[in-house]
Order: structure tokens, then sequence, then C-alpha cells
């Protein structure tokens, strides 16, 4: 809701429903739905969105709809998808299965599993959603005017993210992106860390603010699938371009999918010979340690601009080799042994081997073509060490997998 809440209120509010937000999260809100939290793995965000429901419930709402959500805007041409959050997209399940007024009927639930990917699919869910019930003109007219309020609520943030870089070009204020999801704007979550790097004299800025202002150069390290990941990567791109600019990760503990971003958003920013802070946070509102990290980047910053230090900007872009995955010729047993494979090489000079465990034509044939020479050991002769020894290296086949390499 965080992100999608002025397409809903304004759909809901054409048809003619009232609508009814719960409050900002509190640890009171948080105590309220203690009792039907099913796992304590899950992030603090997901865990406090039981007692949203509850506060709902408690003020006689008596329907509650809680989307899931698999796919969301596709912000980035360039990525390779626009999925959510595993967790933002099952949790209403969750919700559903464990919320006792819920399980026993006292609440109206529906939480419809759809792609928020357009107004065109957002449409076509809600006429099946809500078809029966009120005309498909009335909805799909609903959805125009909540997808323009959602648009125009976009811009206003990108607006006010390109203010505030041009306050601090005028006034000679550093800035730091406060990087994360949607939801960890929620002060009960955020743990008052922005208000906290304000008072130290520096503006901060979320990551929606600005990354419609860059985009990494492609491809990058990991499959870039996720929607809110893509807009991290285009913010940490643009901080990297600026002197002026740095950039905090928040990383709710518990969020499995974040151990990739955190490396991404460091290879972006380190790859410029910039400093990247992430800072792990979850119900716990102490702010020492966090403080403690804060003062350490402000001062290194510091540092860093008394001496002068030139930075080196580089691209973001990897390079990539072609890949050696499909077995056209092969039969299907030949094929499961083929990522068995294992190439061993030392330089461009030495050849390298690979065993013969799969008789895959594609990567003897592969291989062949490429810089360095490749022979297929035989797969009935077991090598000994002097032919090892011949070879310069040679790396035991049940030690590193195909897989591993490519």
């Amino acid at each position: 809701m965080y992100e999608d809440y002025p397409f809903w209120a304004t759909f809901f509010t054409k048809l003619g429903y009232r609508v009814v937000l719960s409050p900002l999260s509190t640890h009171k809100i948080y105590e309220m739905g203690i009792e039907s939290i099913p796992s304590e793995s899950a992030c603090y965000p997901a865990k406090i969105a039981h007692g949203h429901v509850m506060w709902l419930i408690e003020k006689g709402v008596d329907f509650i709809f809680y989307p899931s959500l698999f796919y969301e805007r596709s912000e980035f041409a360039s990525s390779d998808n626009h999925y959510n959050c595993p967790i933002v997209t099952s949790y209403p399940e969750n919700i559903r299965n464990n919320v006792e007024e819920i399980t026993d009927g006292k609440v109206k639930f529906r939480n419809p599993f759809m792609a928020f990917t357009s107004v065109h699919t957002i449409t076509d869910a809600m006429e099946k959603e809500f078809g029966s019930e009120i005309p498909a003109e009335e909805i799909r007219a609903a959805c125009i005017a909540g997808w323009e309020e959602l648009e125009q609520s976009r811009l206003d943030i990108r607006k006010k993210g390109e203010e505030v870089l041009k306050f601090m070009e005028e006034n000679h204020v550093k800035g730091i992106v406060l990087a994360g999801r949607p939801y960890h704007i929620d002060p009960e979550i955020n743990h008052g860390i922005p208000e906290m790097i304000t008072s130290y004299g520096i503006a901060v800025l979320s990551e929606d603010s600005i990354s419609h202002l860059s985009t990494p150069d492609r491809p990058i390290t990991v499959l870039d699938q996720w929607m809110y990941h893509s807009r991290l990567y285009a913010a940490a791109n643009y901080v990297r371009l600026r002197d002026d600019l740095d950039l905090i990760q928040l990383n709710s503990f518990g969020c499995g999918i974040d151990a990739v971003t955190t490396d991404q958003v460091n290879d972006i920013l380190a790859g410029s010979d910039k400093i990247y802070t992430c800072l792990k946070i979850d119900e716990v509102n102490n702010l020492g340690s966090a403080r403690i990290r804060v003062r350490s980047l402000i001062a290194a910053i510091r540092i860093r601009d008394a001496k002068d230090t030139k930075r080196n900007i580089r691209s973001t872009a990897i390079k990539k080799y072609p890949s050696l995955w499909k077995c056209a010729k092969t039969t299907p047993s030949s094929a499961r042994r083929c990522h068995r494979s294992i190439l061993t090489c030392s330089n461009r000079r030495s050849m390298p081997a690979a065993t013969t465990w799969s008789s895959c034509p594609t990567i003897t044939a592969g291989l062949s073509t490429s810089a360095s020479n490749m022979s297929t050991m035989t797969p009935a002769i077991r090598p000994s060490s002097s032919w090892a020894r011949s070879w310069k290296l040679l790396i035991p086949a049940n030690t590193i997998l195909t897989g591993q390499l490519f």
C-alpha cells in the first residue's frame, strides 16, 4: 500500500466505497497482531501487517481487500523482469489462514492474485474480481482514474527529488539517498533514521525520487527481475555519478532476496570508488549502532573531501561469455550428465581438459573454438599422476561443477 495506495484509494472511492486506511505503524500496532504471526523468520514489515489487519477488524471494517500482486509496474525497459517480492505476493494468504476473525468468517477478506503490470492488466483483473457485482464500464473508469492518480503521485515524488537536488547544488549541501523498499518510509520500520541523518545537516532522498535520472550500464552481475531492486540499482547508479551524493541501504532483517541487492549495490558504488553502507533493521528500535555507522560514513566523506580524492567512474556492466548449456544433439541421460563436466585451465598457453563424464558435443565443440584448445579425456581411462602433471593443472572431477564456472 505504500507504493500503490493512490490507485486503490481512487479506484474504490470512484466505485462508491468508503476507504478506511490503518494508521502509521507503531509498536502497539505490531503487538495487536502478534498472536497470529506464524513464524518469527519473516521480516518486520511482514509481521507488522498482522497488526494493521487487526486494527481494521477492531474498528468494525467489514470488508478487507489485500491483493496478492505477483507483478509490479515495469519502470525500466532494460530490466529482466518486474516481479514483486515473494513475501509481498504471498502474505495475504498468510493473513487469510492465520487471523482467527477471518478464518471464522466474521470479516469479508478478499485477496485475489493478479498482476499490476499496466492499467490494462489491472482492469482485466478487477473486472474478473468485481464483474458480477459492479458494471464493467464503471470498473474500467475507476481503474483508469486510479492509474492516472498513481502516475501523478510518481511524478510528484520525482519532482520533489529534483527540487532537493537543486537545493543541494545551490547551497552546497551533501545528500544521502536512503534506499530500500516502499515500506521503509514507515517511521516504525525505519526507526527515525531519516530524521537522524538530517540532524547532521545532510539532505535525505528516497531511491524512488531519483531512480528516473539514471540506469546502470548492463548487463549487471545479478538477474534484475525484481521491480524494487531495479529501482534500487538505478538510484545507486545515479549516486556513483555525483560527488555530492552517497547512499545508505536499509535492509529489513530476514529479507532473503536482499542478499542479492546488497552485493549488487555495493558493486555499483565501490566500482566507482564510492562508500557503501548497509543498515540492517528489525523490530529493535535502538539506534545506537545505526548512529555510529552513519557518523562513520559522514567522517569518511569529510576525509575524502579534505584530501580532494579523485574518483574513477567505471561502467557497471560486466563482460558476459557465451553460454554452452544447450545440448541439442544429446539424449536425456547425457544431457543430465552435461552439468557434471569439469573444465580445467591454467592460462591461454596451457591446454584445458574436460573430463568426459559428459559426452555433450556442445561443450566439446564450443571450447575447441575458443582462444584455448580443449582436449577431452577418454572416459574409460583413469589419468595417471604423470599425465596430470603434463597438463600443468588438473582439478579433481568431484570438486568443481560446470555450473559453478558459467
